[in-house]
């Protein structure tokens, strides 16, 4: 397990750590013991599918059998007790493969890891929390629900998702949005590499449907300073065309494009009051999550 020295761990530190769902956890509880207590209203442990008792309950809402085995006078906690109906929408297009450095994350293994992380924080503090993957579609779907067994459920869908197929960014937004029954929170994160009148008219639909956004903007460093000598021999991801060329020309074209994009997605986002985090697959998760976990006190 790596040593937390000075800060917030790199993602390159907890790259070795294969299994997602305890990355996730020695992420969350880095972030407790380095603010010395939960930052989260609610954070706990133990047996989330429940609540205590209040006195002055009817006593019919005491679930007996978990009495007689513990002594513990709880009720069941249902969906609509729940603080907060989050869903955390994952792009598992094949452009998330890329990784710039060998040693790192690549884009799709920090979003997974930081959907996980957030998953982990958000049912522990007993909010219903959803799912959802995709690419040019939607490849799979789990409603929110606040339970321990959900999380379970989250992290093996997150575990078992290979970055695939090309991307369709907007479109398979838009068929999300047109899923969703209630007013919530839906955390989007992708690298958002698809035509800015698609994303567009996705990011309405979101908001059409009440939904607070937190957009995730994952990228690699390489794709933000675009800085190389000579010539570079590319491979698309998606449509696997390969293409040599000269890296200063390259570059010069390269910046230009992404700056219009850029500058498009984020007015779009200010237009329609969606917050845009741009992150590096080098920055530490903690930055990202505790972005999430202000935006959650604020609305709710």
């Amino acid at each position: 397990m790596p040593e937390k020295t000075t800060g917030f761990l790199k993602p390159e530190q907890l790259a070795p750590i294969r299994n997602l769902s305890m990355r996730a956890k020695f992420i969350v509880e880095g972030m407790i013991t380095g603010q010395h207590k939960s930052p989260y209203h609610g954070f706990s442990a133990e047996f989330l599918e429940y609540r205590s008792y209040i006195e002055g309950e009817s006593t019919r809402r005491i679930d007996w059998r978990k009495f007689a085995k513990t002594e513990r006078t709880v009720v069941r906690l249902y969906e609509d007790e729940t603080n907060l109906y989050a869903r955390i929408l994952v792009d598992k297009s094949a452009s998330m493969k890329f990784a710039s450095n060998k040693n790192g994350m690549s884009k799709f293994e920090y979003a997974r890891t930081l959907a996980a992380s957030l998953a982990w924080i958000l049912i522990r503090q007993r909010d219903a929390v959803g799912l959802a993957l995709f690419d040019s579609q939607i490849r799979a779907s789990v409603p929110p629900r606040s339970t321990n067994l959900q999380l379970k459920t989250v992290l093996a869908h997150l575990d078992g998702a290979q970055p695939e197929h090309e991307t369709a960014c907007g479109n398979a937004i838009n068929a999300l949005a047109a899923t969703i029954k209630k007013r919530g929170m839906t955390v989007l994160i992708s690298d958002m590499l698809d035509d800015i009148d698609a994303l567009r008219t996705g990011l309405k639909h979101l908001r059409f449907k009440k939904q607070d956004v937190l957009l995730f903007w994952v990228l690699d460093p390489l794709e933000l300073s675009f800085e190389q000598q000579g010539h570079l021999h590319l491979h698309d991801l998606e449509s696997h065309t390969q293409l040599t060329i000269d890296s200063s020309t390259a570059a010069h074209f390269y910046r230009q494009e992404f700056s219009r994009h850029r500058d498009a997605l984020l007015r779009t986002c200010k237009d329609l009051q969606i917050d845009c985090e741009i992150m590096q697959t080098s920055e530490p998760f903690e930055k990202a999550l505790l972005r999430a976990l202000d935006k959650r006190r604020r609305l709710y």
